[in-house]
Order: structure tokens, then C-alpha cells, then sequence
């Protein structure tokens, strides 16, 4: 009886040491684990993480204030210099890199980004592969024009992006969906018109197909000129080898100024029963034809 006590008593024993071994083992790894990560030089992470996305996107950018963030993710500001002269530098400031945990198991590891961007948010889920999912929120549109352009467009922008194999070169394919809230035109003082015309909402649904955008949707509202129609845009590389090929209807309301009015006339466009007025444009985006 006594040998059998002993036994058991040496089992619990031994089941007591194995558990506060592999308590004192776990503690240990997630003790180190944490302590590399918390010591982990920011800036070497941020200059492989540029790096990375310079490479699939061909982007210019610079990063600054990197930090760790707990318990995995880095933070920094980051700087984009776009090829556009029309555009200005982008700061996006607040971004946050943190890794999408239900893709770490899969052959498309995914990394979550948000950050502030012309006083809006964004969000995407990025891969390796070239897959996004891009979400934008109330951004500023006016602040990423250069202010000595001759007309510039601003409004709230909102929308989203979905997209795969998406690289510099723009040989992916995806969808999107966008909306620009109190969109304003600025400098038709030029032409005539208001200095600060409202058009009211814009919203835009279309598809990317390696350089072609198809657009499906295009409606203006809430203005004194309605708009609708679609098209597709062969993007170039410069303004002046991107093709336009688009149909607008344009629709007086009771609110349109009489300079808009006499401005559709001059483009020897006849009114159709309904008053409206369709419109073919094509040529390219730096000397568009309307026709």
C-alpha cells in the first residue's frame, strides 16, 4: 500500500514540476519575444517596410517618427511625393502598420494601415501579391491640389477600393466606389461663371482593368447642373497620352446660372426633348474634345 502512495505521490510530483516547467517556458518566450520586439530599432523596420512598398508600387516616400507599437505593429509619419505636378506632397501622418492576424496562416499574408490623410481617414488591408482593399473617409480633396493650378475641384471625399495584383506598372484589376460631398469647382471665374461654383455630390462606380478604367456610373446631384453618364479612360503616362472616351448628359434645373446655360450653347449641342444636353468626349486628358 505504502509503495503505492509513493507512486502516486512522485507522478503528482512529477505532473507539478512538468507544469511549472512549461509555465516558466511560456513566460520565458513571450518574455523575450517582447522584449526583441520593444527593442527592435523603429527606423530599421521602417526603412524595409518603404522599401517593400516602394518596390511594388514605385512610389517616392520618406517616413519619420517610426516607433513600435504594442503588441505588434509599427507607427511613423509618412511622406508621398507624387510624379504629378498638379498634386502636392502627400503627408500622411498617424499611420499605423499592424499585421491582419487571419491571413498570418495563409499563402497571403495581409498588413492593416490607417492613418490621417488631408484631415480624413484611411484604412487598407494590403498583401504581398498586390491585393488591397482601400478604404477612404472625409478627405480634404482641395488640400492635395497645388494651389496655382487654374481650376481645381474640392469636396469630402468617401469611398472604397478592391483590387488584386495592383503594381507600378498598373497591370491589376479591381472596383471601386466613390462619392465627393459639397464638391465645388474653383477658377471658372475664367470662363465666365461663378468663381466658386457648387455642384453638389458626385459619385463614381467603375472598374480598373490593367490601364483601362471603365466608368459605369457617374451621377452629379444636389447643383444647379445634373449630370450623368460612363465611359472608359486609357491611362497614359503623362496627361497628354491618357484617352478619353466618355458620354455626359448634362441637365439644366431651375437653378442654373444663365453663363452656364450660354456656355452649353456654345458648344454647338443641340438640346434634346428634355431639355438636356449629351455630350461625347473624347481626345485626351491634357486637350479633351467635346462633341
Amino acid at each position: 500500500m505504502s509503495r503505492v502512495s509513493s507512486s502516486i505521490f512522485n507522478w503528482q510530483r512529477f505532473a507539478g514540476n512538468r507544469r511549472l516547467f512549461l509555465l516558466c517556458l511560456f513566460l520565458f518566450v513571450v518574455s523575450a519575444f517582447f522584449s526583441s520586439w520593444l527593442f527592435f530599432p523603429a527606423e530599421v523596420l521602417q526603412r524595409r517596410l518603404l522599401q517593400e512598398v516602394s518596390l511594388q508600387t514605385g512610389l517616392n516616400m520618406q517616413g519619420r517618427n517610426a516607433t513600435m507599437l504594442f503588441p505588434v505593429g509599427l507607427g511613423l509619419d509618412l511622406s508621398i511625393y507624387p510624379e504629378m505636378s498638379e498634386l502636392i506632397d502627400f503627408d500622411l501622418t498617424e499611420l499605423q502598420v499592424t499585421p491582419v492576424w487571419g491571413s498570418l496562416f495563409s499563402n497571403q499574408q495581409k498588413v492593416n494601415l490607417t492613418g490621417i490623410l488631408a484631415g480624413g481617414g484611411i484604412n487598407a488591408d494590403v498583401g504581398r501579391g498586390g491585393q488591397i482593399s482601400l478604404k477612404l473617409k472625409d478627405i480634404a480633396l482641395a488640400a492635395l491640389q497645388q494651389l496655382d493650378m487654374p481650376y481645381r475641384i474640392s469636396g469630402q471625399l468617401t469611398g472604397q477600393l478592391a483590387g488584386e495584383n495592383i503594381s507600378k506598372n498598373m497591370s491589376g484589376r479591381g472596383n471601386f466606389s466613390l462619392s465627393l460631398r459639397d464638391t465645388r469647382v474653383l477658377g471658372l471665374e475664367q470662363i465666365g461663371l461663378p468663381a466658386n461654383f457648387s455642384a453638389g455630390m458626385l459619385q463614381l462606380e467603375g472598374k480598373l482593368d490593367q490601364r483601362r478604367v471603365s466608368l459605369e456610373k457617374v451621377v452629379l446631384t444636389g447643383g444647379p447642373l445634373e449630370l450623368s453618364g460612363g465611359g472608359n479612360i486609357l491611362i497614359g503616362e503623362i496627361p497628354e497620352q491618357t484617352r478619353l472616351n466618355l458620354n455626359v448628359r448634362l441637365h439644366p434645373t431651375s437653378t442654373t446660372p444663365d453663363s452656364l446655360r450660354e456656355l452649353l450653347n456654345l458648344t454647338g449641342v443641340r438640346p434634346t426633348a428634355d431639355g438636356s444636353y449629351l455630350l461625347r468626349v473624347g481626345g485626351t486628358l491634357a486637350k479633351p474634345v467635346i462633341r
